[in-house]
């Protein structure tokens, strides 16, 4: 599979993973981002491209750096 295609599935995963770890359901990551719980669901499943923005507002939401959420994704691909 070519990398950048693999990137959305990818941070999918990695988004996905990091909301479990902090014992965040769609629902409560959708209220602290400001996003939509079906938009965060399509993050997930690797059927959007998040924009740099989104990226931010969902570490924030998380409390971790963004760069968090990329290094894993670059570990992965």
């Amino acid at each position: 599979m070519n990398k950048i295609i693999k990137i959305d599935s990818t941070f999918g995963t990695v988004l996905r993973k990091k909301r479990l770890s902090k014992k965040f359901t769609q629902e409560a990551l959708s209220l602290e981002s400001s996003l939509s719980r079906a938009y965060i669901s399509e993050l997930e499943m690797g059927h959007k491209d998040p924009s740099l923005f989104t990226i931010f507002k969902l570490a924030t939401a998380l409390k971790i750096k963004p760069s968090t959420i990329l290094d894993e994704i670059e570990r992965q691909i």
